[in-house]
């Protein structure tokens, strides 16, 4: 849930303290009921005003409306954000809350923020509670300036150990590193720039997140594989595979040093006389240039259908659905393991 996340967030931070003692109305209202520049002005804090008949339902509220001033929307690749948590959940430069606070940003929803805090609430006649959602501008961008800064020292770092090592997929697998954590570094910025421009426009000078991708792209140039799946007679599993491994920037050629290499087979059997089944095995691998397995999938399974042929559209859109999911997480998870060491 979106405000499970912030919360923790607050935690982690110790930051679910109040803002201390808003001026007063003669009423007993605070001035940011009617004026919140009055106790908030924006250029110190980011801020928004909630109403709920719970103080938590006023703080949901007070960040949803604070959400909104996040008019930046970063697109959340949730296969990169789980790739950048495995490069440096066991990095000692990284405290353990920096790694959970950059993992959960932008993963529940499309902003989420470090350094929340909240007003004393405030109840109305009517009973509505009423409070107010706050970052505070320059302390919030020190916390985002050191993660930014060690998410671009660890991109260089796998950027150089890359030409340190034998072999393409070796050196792709430092190469894309170095990537995802420009990607986040990038990302960061942009939220940042919400923030605190002064200090985004800073960091922004120093990120160069296009000569991480062009040389992961220019050595996956050097990737190609080629596939040899046995009871694959109308080429289908073949189709589905390159489609899969297109997407991870590895080509095919029928010369390729890299292998797919598996069975195929599909059985039709009579289970209920209403409607048709079609048995399906595939047990396939993924090798590389020195034939290392980096990845396999194995599954048998069944689909059903009013006809046999719709049984079997069933069994090859099941496959690639699985297939593409198995394999890309298998890929990543061998490449990530390289960059790391474990």
């Amino acid at each position: 849930m979106r405000f499970f996340a912030i919360f923790a967030i607050l935690v982690l931070f110790n930051s679910c303290s109040t803002s201390g003692s808003p001026s007063k109305k003669n009423n007993g209202a605070p001035k940011w009921m009617t004026n919140i520049e009055a106790d908030f002005p924006n250029s110190k804090y980011l801020a928004a005003v909630g109403s709920g008949d719970s103080r938590r339902r006023a703080q949901e509220d007070a960040s949803a409306f604070l959400a909104q001033q996040f008019t930046v929307n970063v697109k959340v690749d949730t296969v990169a954000q789980q790739k950048y948590a495995e490069l440096v959940k066991e990095d000692k430069n990284y405290k353990e809350s920096e790694i959970i606070l950059n993992h959960t940003i932008g993963t529940q929803a499309n902003e989420e923020f470090i350094n929340l805090r909240f007003s004393d609430p405030y109840t109305d006649n009517s009973g509505t509670t009423h409070i107010v959602a706050y970052i505070e501008r320059e302390p919030t961008a020190f916390i985002y300036r050191d993660i930014i800064r060690k998410d671009l020292a660890k991109a260089e770092e796998f950027y150089s150990r890359a030409s340190s090592v034998t072999g393409s997929f070796k050196r792709y697998a430092f190469y894309d590193a170095a990537y995802a954590m420009g990607l986040n570094a990038e990302r960061m910025i942009e939220q940042l720039r919400i923030i605190h421009m002064p200090s985004a426009a800073i960091l922004g000078l120093d990120i160069n997140n296009k000569k991480f991708a062009e040389a992961r792209d220019k050595e996956a140039e050097n990737l190609s594989y080629h596939i040899s799946i046995t009871g694959d007679k109308e080429g289908k599993v073949a189709a589905i595979i390159r489609d899969t491994m297109r997407e991870q920037s590895i080509s095919y050629n029928p010369n390729g040093k890299m292998a797919v290499k598996g069975t195929w087979s599909t059985s039709p059997v009579s289970l209920n006389p209403n409607f048709k089944s079609v048995i399906w095995t595939a047990d396939i691998s993924l090798f590389d240039e020195t034939g290392t397995t980096i990845a396999t999938f194995y599954k048998e399974a069944r689909e059903n259908g009013i006809t046999e042929d719709q049984a079997e559209t069933f069994v090859y859109r099941e496959f690639q659905k699985q297939v593409s999911k198995d394999l890309r997480n298998s890929i990543q998870s061998y490449l990530t393991r390289i960059a790391t060491g474990k």
